[in-house]
């Protein structure tokens, strides 16, 4: 069997939502099936990838659109993906965001020609993701024909067939975890200072941490022993120092970069702060998580339905920064018990991710062909 994959993430190096195409691609590697991957450039060239290159699987890059590819692409005239048609996959998987193969034509034309089966894995969804009539309708066709959507969250499976008003052929399946962890971390030896992370794209429109910034700058927080370090890379970096700087955080916070190995993280810190517009499920909460760390977290996606309320952590009804403040409030009165919670959301991560999560991926992805 050969599987074509392509991925829409773009704006970094890596991301948590190409570790489920990943674990999916290596999983068929392994059994004997062909794999090739399009993911954008950076991506593409990512040592994450070297697993994946060293079984055998083929790795074509490709850029996102600009002013002049748009055009072209627009009338039909260019394709970034001629290379992957000429590889002549059996099944074609799209992973990211679900208007994507609507809107990237090339991808759309790739898709309707492809006569075989289709597959999709949304690793995010919002409710501004789709709009239109005409986008509704493209997308409708799109995936009441697809073999299987798999869903990283119940929230974003349900949104999308509210979106495109049908009854879809989805399966939900959490994100992985690289190292699953049989106990969680011990607990930061210094109680004095409280360490916050964040581990996300730097990406403020639906990573937030413009607005958890500014949360983070009213005076009662100045009065507070804190320090907030930001894991990840993005497009948002320069202005989120910007922003650092606007309100005087900068003895406070820092901008870290990626980090790949998360146990790192969080053997120094001792709650996660993730807030967000839009989510899937994301693999940085699980990582935490699996490390016995509390979380502040958004309703989006599927972040609520894995973290509970004031069990595992807390969560905050909006991202407005006044609604951050008063969950970070809570969350600060409450940091005697992070430890208690920590172990809490080491269990429930452990009961939610299943130890057999390639094989279930391989066997929702290929049925009965593979």
């Amino acid at each position: 069997m050969r599987i074509g994959i392509i991925s829409t993430v773009g704006d970094c190096s890596w991301a948590g939502s190409e570790e489920m195409w990943k674990l999916f691609a290596i999983e068929a590697l392994q059994r004997g099936h062909q794999v090739a991957a399009m993911p954008q450039t950076p991506i593409a060239q990512s040592e994450e990838l070297t697993d994946f290159r060293a079984l055998g699987g083929v790795v074509f890059a490709y850029n996102p659109l600009n002013r002049i590819t748009s055009r072209t692409v627009s009338r039909g005239l260019y394709s970034r993906f001629q290379r992957l048609k000429r590889w002549r996959p059996d099944i074609v998987c799209i992973s990211g965001h679900p208007a994507i193969p609507y809107r990237d034509r090339d991808i759309y034309r790739l898709l309707n020609a492809h006569t075989g089966p289709r597959v999709f894995i949304i690793q995010g969804n919002a409710d501004w993701f789709i709009s239109g009539q005409a986008e509704r309708d493209a997308l409708q066709a799109l995936y009441r024909s697809a073999r299987r959507i798999i869903c990283v969250s119940r929230d974003n499976g349900e949104l999308l067939q509210r979106q495109l008003t049908s009854s879809l052929p989805i399966t939900i399946l959490p994100n992985p975890i690289r190292t699953r962890l049989e106990s969680p971390l011990a607990w930061p030896a210094d109680l004095e200072q409280m360490r916050f992370a964040t581990v996300g794209r730097y990406e403020t429109f639906s990573k937030c941490q413009d607005r958890v910034l500014q949360a983070l700058a009213a005076s009662e927080w100045k009065e507070r022993n804190w320090r907030l370090d930001l894991f990840g890379t993005g497009s948002d970096e320069r202005y989120i120092q910007d922003v650092i700087r606007y309100f005087g955080l900068g003895d406070r916070v820092r901008l870290c970069g990626y980090e790949r190995e998360f146990m790192k993280i969080w053997r120094d810190h001792h709650i996660h702060i993730l807030i967000s517009r839009a989510e899937g499920l994301a693999l940085a909460l699980i990582e935490s998580m699996f490390c016995g760390r509390p979380a502040v977290v958004t309703r989006t996606g599927g972040n609520h339905e894995l973290l509970r309320d004031d069990k595992d952590g807390f969560v905050s009804a909006g991202e407005d920064p006044e609604i951050i403040r008063e969950a970070l409030e809570r969350a600060w009165s409450n940091r005697q018990r992070w430890p208690e919670m920590g172990r809490a959301a080491f269990q429930r991560a452990k009961e939610w991710i299943p130890e057999d999560l390639s094989v279930r991926l391989f066997q929702t992805i290929c049925n009965s062909e593979c």
